[in-house]
């Protein structure tokens, strides 16, 4: 199973180890070194030199909070399917631009008919239009659709490992 993951990440090497420590953090970034080390049967320093070197390998890539959107009032969620004018490295360009635009929160350059999904949170469907007004304006964008979420079966950020 390990060899899988030497083979994804450009030949890092990674052991039982690396793969316990890193499930601890997806369950509870927060959780001390101390009590990961006791999780996984290991010394707290080997714990800490391994979560360093993971850090500075860029394994480990950040650290946030999971905020629940509903909360916010975010829920008004779209995917949206972007046609883009082609051009030297115009998906750099226009996938950079799409990704910054507020309210934005994933934009996957894919292959097929369609060149990006954009992944949004609104308020509400005032909110959503002004933001693919300003999508729409990014130059190079050459078509849009739009399928808003009814609900949201499973939204899971965290790696299978």
């Amino acid at each position: 199973m390990i060899r899988r993951y030497m083979r994804l990440v450009n030949k890092l090497q990674f052991d039982d180890l690396d793969i316990a420590i890193l499930r601890e953090l997806q369950i509870d970034c927060r959780i001390s070194l101390h009590e990961i080390a006791d999780k996984v049967k290991a010394p707290t320093s080997t714990v800490h030199y391994r979560v360093k070197r993971l850090e500075k390998d860029g394994v480990i890539d950040g650290y946030y909070a999971r905020i629940n959107p509903e909360k916010l009032e975010l829920d008004y969620l779209t995917i949206i399917e972007i046609r883009a004018n082609y051009g030297p490295g115009y998906h750099d360009r226009i996938g950079k631009e799409l990704s910054e635009i507020p309210g934005v929160w994933a934009v996957y350059f894919i292959l097929g008919d369609t060149d990006f999904l954009v992944l949004t949170r609104s308020k509400d469907k005032t909110e959503y239009l002004k933001l693919l007004d300003t999508l729409m304006a990014t130059k190079g964008v050459e078509r849009t659709s739009t399928r808003v979420v009814g609900r949201v079966i499973k939204e899971n950020p965290k790696l299978d490992i």
